[in-house]
């Protein structure tokens, strides 16, 4: 296998593994869930306590991307 094709699987490995972290995400929240008024206090508790591992995993990804912003926007050295 050349470089490019590792590249390719890479690319699709990595794309399937956020996809599957999406949606569990999505799937583990309860949406038939009462509506409930909530306090600050209850609404910090909620991010992170219950939150927690996906607002980091969020924050990683976010992480990632500034670091491929400012790898693509370098002037190229001659």
């Amino acid at each position: 296998m050349n470089t490019r094709q590792i590249n390719a699987w890479a690319t699709a490995i990595s794309a399937i593994a956020l996809l599957l972290i999406v949606l569990g995400s999505i799937i583990s929240v309860n949406w038939l869930g009462t509506y409930t008024q909530f306090t600050s206090k209850d609404l910090g508790m909620a991010i992170f306590e219950t939150w927690g591992p996906t607002l980091i995993i969020v924050g990683l990804l976010m992480f990632a991307s500034m670091l491929g912003g400012v790898y693509i926007a370098q002037e190229d050295r001659e």
